[in-house]
Parts: C-alpha cells; sequence; structure tokens
C-alpha cells in the first residue's frame, strides 16, 4: 500500500480514483484504504472522521456512493456498488430535541465565511453512536441502497434495490430486500 501526499489516504497498486477531491480524512486520525485495482467514480464521496477508518478490499468498484466512518467501515474484495448508495457507521444528530437543538446552533454559526461576530452558544455534551460495519467479499449493493452503523453483510450477498439494511448479521450468499432488510432468498 502506498502513502499518498494527502494524510490518511492509502492506496493499492493499480487503483483509479477518477477524482481525488472524493477522498477525505480528518486529521491525525482518520483514514482510508483502498486497495489494488479498485475504481471509485467521480461522484463517490467516501469520508473519514475523528478516529474513523474505511478499508476498501481489492477490485472493487465504488460507483455513486456516499461512505462516511466514525469508527470502522470494511469493504471485502469485489464488492460493486451501484449508484445512490449510502453506508454510515454513525448517528450524525442526537435524538433528543434538546441536544439536536444546541448540534444545530453550533453547526449553523461555526459554518463558514460568518458576517457578523461569534455568538456565545452553550457546549454540546455528546458523542456520536457508533457501530462498525463489514460487506463481505463478492457483494453487491444495488441502487438507492443504505446501509447502517452494526450491520454486518456475508460473503457473496446481493443488496437489492431501495433496500435499508440495518444493525445485524446478514448470512453469506443471501439475498437482502426492504426496509428493514430481510433476508429474502439464499442463493
Amino acid at each position: 500500500i502506498v502513502f499518498t501526499p494527502k494524510r490518511g489516504i492509502y492506496f493499492g497498486n493499480n487503483v483509479r480514483v477518477q477524482s481525488l477531491g472524493c477522498l477525505s480524512t480528518e486529521l491525525p486520525l482518520a483514514k482510508v484504504e483502498i486497495g489494488d485495482d479498485c475504481v471509485i467514480y467521480e461522484k463517490a464521496k467516501i469520508e473519514s472522521y475523528g478516529s474513523g477508518h474505511i478499508t476498501i478490499g481489492a477490485s472493487v468498484i465504488v460507483g455513486e456512493a456516499k461512505i462516511f466512518s466514525r469508527e470502522s467501515i470494511k469493504l471485502g474484495a469485489r464488492v460493486v456498488t451501484s449508484w445512490n448508495v449510502f453506508i454510515q457507521d454513525f448517528d450524525p444528530h442526537p435524538i433528543e430535541p434538546e441536544l439536536r437543538r444546541i448540534q444545530m446552533l453550533h453547526m449553523c454559526e461555526n459554518f463558514r465565511p460568518s458576517y457578523r461576530a461569534a455568538k456565545n452558544i452553550e457546549p454540546l455534551n455528546w458523542k456520536f453512536p457508533t457501530s462498525p460495519i463489514t460487506i463481505g467479499d463478492d457483494v453487491w449493493i444495488g441502487a438507492n441502497v443504505t446501509i447502517l452503523k452494526g450491520a454486518h453483510i456475508g460473503d457473496g450477498c446481493l443488496i437489492a434495490t431501495g433496500s435499508v439494511v440495518t444493525a445485524g448479521e446478514y448470512p453469506a450468499r443471501s439475498i437482502l430486500a426492504g426496509a428493514p432488510a430481510k433476508v429474502v432468498k439464499s442463493l
């Protein structure tokens, strides 16, 4: 694996990324590792925050997918994502409306540029809930699929268009479909 000038992003051999702007890490701990012979399309977004770690196996094709990590997301070898795929191992906002209100105030106040003096906003005492995601080898992820924190998808699975895969264990060689996704057939 070769370290790129963009700290925290590692490429294997013969990786084709149509736009380096689709890869992002939050320094100093976040990492993205892309295995040999992968193809990352220009409209993909692969971003790792905090101590998040995204590992993409060899010969993976990432279409117009959004992959966001604050803990760990692992894609096995020969995974293919279709268009409008969303994979995220954390909840981005508090469930409690009082905490969400504070978070929104902080987000809007810290958005740049700002055209006035900063307001004093109470601190937000909240951590992003996270749980790792693993996706096995030879998995086909259909269009408009969402994969949420805590999902563990076995080798050789097919995830049907429009499915929402929530936390849980999904056995190898299964077809997953629905919202929430369930095993509808074994291959």
